[in-house]
């Protein structure tokens, strides 16, 4: 097709836009119709174009364009499996005895999951989501599978080294494995069944401090006079509900991630300042979401006395490490997406067992949780992010989300583009060549080593 460098940068900044709100829509509500919206932006969605960047990569905007349309690729090519799965998960299909007189979605039996705090009709609902799950996990299933044989047919035979933003990509179980290890001793106690899990990752107890409304204003208003958002303007967003602190870390992970998304350079190529696997994202995401965890933030930003914010960010940070473990599950699952329907789900209940000593119902593998692409960049965000939160502790104090110095580095680095230099094989004078911000080997051990520091100070 041979389109200018630019114009493909435009075409995947536009196309990047409408697939996300289309897949958005896809998730909060039943689909209105089958139309792939990826279908108008062919033109950086097919193998050609896939191919013809492969021969033109010499070019820095079409060597980091290409994680791009191979994103958007894979998505157009599996937008029918993943409206059959979002169909599945809106259908009523599931019963819930003596609780529910009509059927529920799926979707919505885990939302009663969610909100209720009453243990003993909780467990009606989680009993009802095993026994009718099944549909919904199949096709999620489809979904993975379908994507897995796309990537085939586009010819990548190392998929990791595009979506997992580590040097080496290989090195990715090892890390979910030494997530395991790091976290064993903060496992919850007293977890009998496997909706205990879920209504531990609530931190329904850590309640002291929090407005009576979540508001985009209220987060901002933390940082007002730091610096930090000077200049920006961030998109409106629909605050999660109030079940617990949860829906505060919740609601600042979505802000670190707009702030990471809004803050960059105007002038650079879409495709330069953004990834489809961003690993910069998922950092921000998880440190500012990791703040409720924080004794000093539940005292300087609640109010709460010394004692009682030390609590508060215990009672979080066990919810942190239930979440964290589950991530792990997820990456770990991921080599199961062409294993046999009996295989994951026996590997599904092998790993949560391991996570938390209590196995998850087979039926539910890659349905609680959902397995996706972006699963290894949540993992790696939230593990650079402590050695983020480290790195400005060190410098700028423990109150750094009060310092306007510590807002002034955030936004000096979020102005970097990800430039490497020029391998020591490339010819003299090569260009450097922009890509996605990875992680080294070495930066993940070092903030595994951080996390379990961090745990290790907080409940001593």
């Amino acid at each position: 097709m041979d389109l200018a460098p630019h114009d493909i940068d435009q075409r995947i900044a536009l196309a990047m836009d409408d697939w996300r709100d289309a897949e958005r829509a896809l998730r909060k509500n039943p689909p209105a119709s089958r139309h792939n919206v990826l279908e108008a932006h062919r033109a950086v969605a097919t193998r050609s174009m896939w191919i013809e960047l492969g021969e033109r990569s010499k070019d820095p905007i079409l060597a980091a364009a290409m994680p791009w349309v191979y994103a958007l690729v894979l998505e157009r090519v599996v937008w029918p499996a993943r409206v059959r799965a979002a169909e599945a998960l809106h259908a009523p299909s599931i019963e819930v005895p003596d609780l529910e007189l009509d059927r529920l979605s799926p979707r919505t039996v885990i939302d009663r999951l969610l909100t209720e705090d009453n243990s003993d009709r909780r467990r009606f609902y989680a009993d009802a989501l095993v026994g009718g799950a099944r549909h919904l996990s199949d096709a999620q299933f489809v979904l993975a599978e379908r994507r897995a044989e796309a990537i085939r047919r586009l010819g990548v035979d190392d998929p990791d080294a595009l979506e997992v933003p580590l040097d080496p990509s290989t090195s990715l179980t090892r890390v979910a494995e030494r997530v395991f290890q790091a976290t064993v001793e903060f496992v919850p106690r007293g977890l009998r069944r496997w909706d205990d899990v879920l209504a531990m990752g609530l931190a329904r107890d850590a309640g002291e401090g929090w407005p009576a409304h979540l508001s985009l204003r209220w987060i901002t208003d933390l940082f007002a006079g730091t610096g930090l958002l000077d200049g920006l303007a961030l998109p409106a967003f629909d605050p999660p509900r109030l079940l617990g602190a949860s829906s505060f870390v919740r609601a600042l992970a979505h802000f670190g991630r707009s702030y990471a998304e809004t803050d960059v350079s105007r002038s650079a190529p879409f495709v330069f300042k953004r990834s489809p696997f961003d690993l910069r994202v998922a950092r921000r995401a998880a440190l500012f979401g990791s703040l409720p965890a924080d004794p000093v933030f539940c005292w300087r930003a609640l109010g709460l006395g010394r004692a009682r914010a030390l609590a508060q960010a215990r009672a979080v940070a066990s919810a942190l490490v239930c979440t964290l473990r589950m991530d792990a599950v997820r990456v770990l699952m991921r080599a199961e997406v062409l294993s046999s329907s009996r295989a994951r789900r026996q590997r599904f209940e092998e790993l949560t067992e391991r996570a938390f000593g209590i196995p998850f119902p087979g039926d539910l593998a890659f349905v609680l949780p959902r397995i996706g692409p972006n699963d290894p960049t949540r993992l790696l965000g939230t593990l650079v992010a402590l050695a983020d939160r480290r790195s400005l502790v060190e410098r700028f104090d423990e109150d750094w989300f009060r310092s306007p110095h510590a807002a002034l580095a955030i936004r000096a680095e979020q102005a970097e583009l990800p430039l490497t230099k020029p391998s020591k094989d490339a010819p003299l004078g090569a260009k450097p060549a922009l890509l996605p911000f990875r992680a080294s080997d070495a930066t993940v051990d070092a903030a595994l080593n951080t996390l379990e520091q961090t745990l290790a100070e907080l409940f001593r």
